[in-house]
């Protein structure tokens, strides 16, 4: 009975030249690969930080408005209002109710506590949204930084 002999030795060592070659090929498509992975992970981390960045400045906007109702909650305020022609008129902020957006670019009028109400629900909604994109930002940077060890594992080899 005659067994087939295996042409590729066990041993590395005892390796012919043209696997070298072969690996080198190899190598070099995973090291390419890698690269795509590393180019695209990096874009995603761009635009996951200027999505993080413009959820934060939307939060400190939400803030400062609920700051802003509750003063005028305490005491009404006055401002000059534009009639044109640098003509100015002062008047008075009513401290009843509000302009405030209920979705889909409609505003209605509301109480000061309404408008509260509707500012911390999207202060709340925002705030998930940046724990979200925190939390895909870290996924995102810890493969990154995989895709770095392997290449330079593959580069090694």
């Amino acid at each position: 009975m005659q067994t087939k002999s295996n042409n590729r030795p066990n041993d590395k060592s005892e390796k012919p030249a043209s696997d070298d070659y072969a690996d080198q090929f190899d190598n070099a498509s995973d090291q390419r690969e890698l690269q795509m992975q590393f180019q695209y992970l990096t874009s995603q981390i761009e635009q996951a930080k200027q999505q993080f960045t413009e959820l934060k400045v939307v939060l400190e906007e939400a803030q400062e408005t609920l700051l802003a109702l509750a003063e005028l909650e305490q005491k009404p305020a006055t401002t000059m209002t534009s009639l044109g022609s640098s003509i100015f008129v002062k008047s008075a902020i009513s401290p009843n109710s509000v302009i405030a957006p209920i979705g889909a670019n409609v505003y209605c009028q509301k109480s000061i506590t309404e408008a509260r109400q509707i500012v911390e629900m999207q202060a709340n909604k925002v705030n998930q949204l940046t724990v979200n994109v925190e939390k895909a930002l870290t996924q995102m940077m810890q493969a990154r930084q995989q895709i770095i060890q392997q290449a330079q594992q593959t580069q090694n080899q």
